[in-house]
């Protein structure tokens, strides 16, 4: 009798694997992207601030009156710390030159550049979470990001109220009037925001605000769109931009122009001294979140 011989009783069979590599895991950086870049020289970046007297239509003396003196505001200055970011890839001599699936010819490179955008969410988190540290030898210094940096224009919620959650046209006129005061905010101290950062939560509430709408929609194209992107405010259009590292607890506003990437190093990759059978690599960057001011930011905060 016949033996049946099959692929499950194969050993030595070719294996079905794909050439490319599939990235699964989130690489998305909006904001790190979004804003433009300087030039650090210090590990504290530093802005000067000032502001102007209130418009006042009672300025006018009498004719021939004393020229008495105005209070003159002393300037003030806002700062952030330079934050070290660092990836270390070691791969030994006979990964590299071995076989490799994937399409993956080197393994230094393919490392190298997975971690480049690594850094790059790292960055983004830290711009959105970052908690302030001035650090020492021992002790890693820390960027503030918008959450913590934002103190002037803030506004709060019930995270479990009706108007954070509920779905009701009262429910959503309430949780848009909380927005448009955070703007309308920003707006009175003299920094119009343009660009909204939220994460899943609230931005699906936010195109909520859509359902209030009559729309007419032309059928045969079979689309409906339910989502915003751009509000129109009172106080200028909003660019809504998801942003998964915003907290579902928050939505931060900004004057995209007042805000800037400080480079005090740019991100640079070098190679550490061989010691062992492997090449080890370092990619290593200084910079920090530089707000001109941190009223060209908005936050609500439910709690």
């Amino acid at each position: 009798m016949a033996t049946l011989y099959s692929t499950y009783q194969a050993q030595v069979n070719a294996r079905d694997v794909s050439d490319f590599v599939t990235n699964v895991s989130p690489k998305d950086s909006p904001f790190f992207s979004l804003i433009a870049s300087n030039t650090g020289v210090a590990r504290l970046k530093e802005n000067v601030t000032d502001s102007l007297a209130a418009a006042n239509d009672g300025n006018a003396i009498a004719e021939g009156g004393t020229l008495s003196d105005d209070t003159i505001t002393t300037r003030s200055t806002e700062s952030n710390y330079m934050q070290i970011f660092k990836k270390v890839i070691n791969v030994t001599g006979t990964q590299e030159v071995t076989a490799k699936y994937g399409g993956v010819k080197s393994e230094l490179a393919y490392q190298v550049k997975k971690r480049f955008t690594e850094l790059a969410t790292d960055v983004e988190k830290a711009f959105i979470q970052g908690n302030s540290a001035s650090g020492t030898t021992a002790v890693a210094r820390k960027l503030s990001g918008l959450v913590e940096k934002i103190t002037t224009n803030t506004a709060t919620a019930d995270l479990t109220g009706a108007t954070w959650t509920g779905t009701s046209d009262a429910n959503l006129a309430a949780f848009e009037d909380i927005l448009n005061d955070m703007f309308d905010q920003m707006y009175e101290t003299g920094e119009a925001a343009d660009t909204v950062l939220v994460g899943g939560d609230r931005k699906r509430r936010i195109s909520k605000l859509s359902t209030k709408v009559t729309r007419n929609v032309d059928a045969e194209k079979k689309t409906q769109i339910l989502s915003i992107n751009m509000y129109d405010s009172d106080f200028g259009t909003m660019n809504i931009i998801l942003d998964r590292y915003v907290p579902d607890a928050n939505i931060l506003a900004v004057a995209l122009d007042m805000w800037e990437v400080s480079y005090l190093r740019r991100f640079t990759q070098f190679k550490l001294a061989k010691t062992t059978d492997s090449t080890r690599i370092a990619i290593v960057g200084e910079l920090t979140l530089d707000g001109k001011t941190e009223k060209a930011g908005g936050k609500i905060t439910a709690s």
